[in-house]
């Protein structure tokens, strides 16, 4: 189970699998645009416990998918995440999302 709220916070079942659609308003990502996915332990921190880059030039928005074992290594816990937009040709970097929570909830039903 996954739920985002209007604050974009997400909660997610540990160890589900899952797609985040990401769309943009009135942008189409280039070839030189890097959508990248980070958590992290607090707010304050810098220290990244799961990052994710995805490309999808000539589109409005990203499919960030979350695949099977991706997130096992981070026990249930409230984290923070942001999103950020690096164009790899003009080196400018623009926070999309910044710090918002991203919660793991423990469950009892994991599969190996």
């Amino acid at each position: 189970m996954i739920s985002i709220d209007q604050n974009f916070n997400i909660e997610a079942s540990q160890y589900d699998t899952y797609t985040l659609r990401f769309t943009f308003k009135d942008y189409v990502l280039t070839a030189d645009d890097m959508f990248r996915f980070s958590i992290k332990a607090t707010s304050n921190s810098t220290d990244v416990v799961f990052s994710k880059d995805v490309y999808h030039a000539g589109y409005n928005y990203i499919d960030l998918s979350i695949e099977l074992g991706e997130l096992d290594s981070l026990p249930p816990d409230t984290y923070v995440y942001d999103v950020v937009l690096i164009n790899r040709k003009t080196h400018q970097i623009k926070t999309l999302i910044w710090t918002a929570y991203f919660m793991i909830k423990g469950v009892a039903h994991h599969v190996d």
